[in-house]
């Protein structure tokens, strides 16, 4: 398909917003950087954005939704035990930060650990609730049948992503030492181990 002019000046925007923010971070880019480095002029850039807050949502918003849905795909991809398959999306969460932690920390860490983030908080939980959406129907009968433990899913969510997410921000810190994508199996057992603890913990109150 042949990419309109507005379409491809829009590309060139967020192409030389999205290395300048995984250069120097979203709070040191410039306006001025991102007219120079994109060859596209100030009031273009305006016009399809409305702010550099307009094109920092559409960054983070690009890449949040690469992130949660190939961890997603990882859950629902997983033929099997429902803990196995969330096990499973902890390993995927590892292995998608694995291919280029930099660009994750950039482009994911930081915009979630930030200010600007509280405060365009609204957008980002229903933008959220759209990803998960599939895993959340896919999570139902598992969560009547035992096979999940009954918990509120976005306290499965935590306990699957929080370890993954952890291991690689101390990765990314030097405290764990050796190639992050080794500590993916590990976190993956982690977290189907677990969920299956928790199942048993509650079985006897669902059968009682």
């Amino acid at each position: 398909m042949v990419q309109t002019r507005s379409e491809a000046t829009r590309d060139k925007v967020l192409q030389a917003a999205e290395s300048l923010v995984i250069e120097h971070g979203h709070e040191a880019m410039a306006m001025q950087e991102l007219v120079k480095r994109s060859g596209v002029s100030n009031g273009s850039i305006f016009h399809h954005f409305g702010s550099k807050d307009g094109v920092l949502r559409v960054i983070f918003a690009r890449e949040r939704r690469r992130y949660l849905g190939h961890v997603a795909q990882c859950i629902l991809g997983h033929d099997g035990d429902p803990c196995d398959a969330m096990g499973e999306g902890a390993r995927g969460a590892v292995e998608f930060q694995a291919r280029d932690p930099h660009r994750h920390f950039r482009l994911v860490e930081q915009f979630s650990n930030s200010q600007w983030l509280m405060i365009e908080e609204g957008g980002w939980n229903d933008l959220a609730a759209e990803i998960e959406r599939p895993v959340m129907e896919w999570a139902v009968p598992h969560l009547a049948s035992g096979r999940l433990p009954m918990l509120q899913p976005h306290t499965i969510q935590s306990m699957m992503l929080g370890p993954a997410e952890l291991v690689c921000s101390q990765w990314r810190r030097g405290r764990i030492t050796g190639p992050l994508i080794d500590q993916a199996p590990i976190v993956a057992r982690f977290v189907a181990q677990g969920l299956r603890q928790i199942c048993a913990l509650y079985a006897p109150a669902r059968t009682a």
